[in-house]
C-alpha cells in the first residue's frame, strides 16, 4: 500500500488469500509447524522429573538432551538448504514429518539416556528441513509488500498456540497413557500431514525454476551465506538465537522453580503454567507486523529485547532462593495467594516479551537480503526473495537452533552452579547489554527499493536499467526505474 498503515490488514488478508493454492499453502505450512512446535515442548513438565526417577539422570544430562534436538538441527540446517533448492519445499516438508513421526515413537518407546540422546538428535535432524520449507514456501507465495510479513505474524501465532497446547496436552497425556502416549499421539498427526503435504497442492516448485521463470538470458544462481550477510543481518542474527536460548534454558529448570515457588503441584498444572507464556503471544504476534510498519523491525525488536532483559531478572528475583544467592528477592511465601499470582503474571510477561523480540527476525532478514540481491543483480524483488529464501530461512533456524541448543545446556550448568536466581538474574544483564547495543548502533534508513515487488502475471520481464545505470550513484538513477520491456 503506498499509503502506509491506512490499508485495514483483514484487506490484504483477503488479497492475499485469493487464490486456493494460497490458502493450501497457509494451512499445510501452519499446521506443520504447529505440530513440531507442540512436539518440541510436550515433555516440558514431566521428562525432568521421569529421568531422574526412572535413570537418576541429572539436570545436566537432562539439559543435554533438551539441547541436542537444537544442535542437531543446526547442523543439518544447511544440508536442508540444499535439498529445498534441489527438490522444492513439498519433497523436503513431507521428508521431515515423515522422520520426525518415526523419531517421536521410538523416543517415546526408550528408556535409557543414551536412547533419549540419540532419537532426540534424529528429531533435530528432522526439524531442519521442516521450518526451513515452510519458510520458504511462505516467502515466495506471499511476496507482495507487507505479505510476509503478516504470514510470519500469524506463524508465530501458531507456534505459540503450539507451545501453549503442547506442554498441557503432555502433561495431560503423560498422567493418562504413561510415557508413550504423547509421542504416539505427536506422531499420528505427523504421519497425516506426509500424505497432505505430497498429494495437496500446495509445493512451490525447486528455487531455481521459480527464479528461471522470472529471469531470461541470465545463469540461476542462488543466493548463498555470503551474498545475504550484511552488517544489519549480522546485528539481527543473534536476536534469533537469544529468545529461543531463553526459552530454551527454561526447558530443564522452570518445573523445578514451580515446584520450589508454588508447591507440590501435578504434572498437568505444571504444564498448563509452562504454557502460560504462550497465551498473550497470540494476540500480539498478529500486532507485530503492524508495528512494523509504523516503527520498523528492528525498532520492535529492540524494545522486545529490553522487555526480556527485565523479564528474566524479575523471574531470578521471585524464586525462593533469590535473597540467598543474590542478596535480594520478591520475598513471597512458598504456595501462597501472592506467589501464584507473580508466577503467572512473570509467565505472562515471558511471552509478551519475546514476542516482540522474536517475530521482527526472519522477515526483516529476508527484506534486507532480498533489497541487497535485488539491488546488486538489477531484478525484482519477487525473484531476489526466491533467490535468497533457502539462505536466509536457513541462516534464520540455524540461529535459533544454536539458541535452543545452548539454552538447555546453560541453564542446567547455571542452575547446579548459581541456582535459578542467579541464572536468571545474569541472563538479564546479558540481554541488557545487547538490547542497548542495538540501541546506540546507527541503524541505514530504509529506501524503497527501485524494482517492484510483483511482476504482471504471464510475463517473463527483464528490466531496462542496465547494470551500469543501477551501480551510478546518482539519486535520478537509484530512486527511478525505467521502463520494462518484455
Amino acid at each position: 500500500n503506498q499509503d502506509g498503515c491506512s490499508q485495514l490488514p483483514l484487506s490484504l488478508w483477503s488479497k492475499m488469500l485469493a487464490t486456493s493454492r494460497k490458502q493450501w499453502i497457509l494451512f499445510n505450512g501452519l499446521s506443520s509447524y504447529f505440530l513440531s512446535m507442540m512436539m518440541l515442548y510436550q515433555m516440558s513438565p514431566f521428562f525432568q522429573k521421569y529421568a531422574r526417577v526412572t535413570t537418576g539422570a541429572t539436570p545436566d544430562t537432562v539439559g543435554l538432551i533438551f539441547a541436542v534436538l537444537p544442535f542437531s538441527a543446526f547442523v543439518f540446517s544447511v544440508p536442508a538448504m540444499g535439498f529445498i533448492a534441489r527438490h522444492g519445499p513439498r519433497v523436503a516438508l513431507a521428508s521431515g514429518l515423515l522422520l520426525l513421526a518415526c523419531s517421536s515413537l521410538m523416543f517415546g518407546l526408550s528408556d535409557t539416556v543414551s536412547g533419549w540422546f540419540f532419537w532426540r538428535a534424529v528429531q533435530g535432524a528432522a526439524t531442519a528441513p521442516i521450518y526451513s520449507s515452510v519458510a520458504v514456501m511462505f516467502a515466495n507465495t506471499f511476496h507482495g509488500p507487507g505479505e510476509f510479513a503478516w504470514v510470519n505474524g500469524i506463524q508465530e501465532a501458531m507456534a505459540n498456540i503450539g507451545f501453549a497446547v503442547g506442554p498441557t496436552m503432555g502433561g495431560i497425556l503423560f498422567q493418562w497413557g504413561g510415557f508413550f502416549a504423547p509421542f504416539a499421539v505427536s506422531a499420528i498427526g505427523h504421519l497425516l500431514f506426509v500424505a497432505f503435504s505430497l498429494f495437496a497442492p500446495t509445493g512451490a516448485p525447486p528455487v531455481h525454476d521459480q527464479v528461471e521463470s522470472l529471469l531470461d538470458d541470465e545463469e540461476v544462481v542462488v543466493a548463498g551465506l555470503r551474498d545475504i550477510l550484511t552488517k544489519e543481518i549480522l546485528l539481527i542474527i543473534p536476536a534469533g538465537i537469544i529468545i529461543p536460548g531463553f526459552f530454551g534454558s527454561l526447558d530443564p529448570v522452570y518445573a523445578g522453580h514451580l515446584l520450589d515457588s508454588l508447591g507440590d503441584i501435578s504434572e498437568s498444572t505444571i504444564g498448563s503454567l509452562m504454557g502460560l507464556p504462550a497465551v498473550p503471544s497470540v494476540g500480539l504476534a498478529l500486532a507485530v507486523p503492524f508495528l512494523m510498519e509504523k516503527y520498523s523491525g528492528h525498532k520492535v525488536m529492540t524494545f522486545g529485547i529490553l522487555l526480556v532483559s527485565l523479564t528474566s531478572i524479575l523471574l531470578g528475583l521471585s524464586d525462593p532462593s533469590a535473597v540467598e544467592i543474590v542478596g535480594w528477592g520478591l520475598t513471597l511465601e512458598p504456595g501462597s495467594r501472592g506467589q501464584w499470582v507473580l508466577q503467572v503474571t512473570l509467565g505472562l510477561f515471558v511471552g509478551s516479551a519475546s514476542v516482540f523480540g522474536w517475530t521482527p527476525v526472519m522477515p526483516d532478514m529476508m527484506e534486507k537480503a532480498a533489497k541487497q540481491v535485488a539491488d546488486r543483480r538489477g531484478i525484482s524483488m519477487q525473484a531476489a526473495t526466491a533467490i535468497v529464501s533457502p539462505a536466509v530461512s536457513s541462516l534464520f533456524n540455524a540461529g535459533a537452533a544454536i539458541g535452543e541448543a545452548v539454552g538447555p545446556i546453560g541453564g542446567g550448568m547455571l542452575m547446579a552452579r548459581i541456582g535459578f536466581a542467579g541464572t536468571y538474574v545474569l541472563l538479564g544483564l546479558v540481554f541488557l547489554i545487547y538490547g542497548l547495543a542495538l540501541v546506540m548502533v546507527p541503524w541505514s534508513r530504509s529506501t524503497e527499493p527501485h524494482l517492484p515487488y510483483r511482476l504482471p502475471a504471464a510475463t517473463r520481464l527483464r528490466t531496462a536499467v542496465s547494470v551500469q545505470d543501477l551501480n551510478d550513484p546518482s539519486p535520478a538513477v537509484r530512486r527511478t526505474p525505467r521502463s520494462f520491456s518484455v
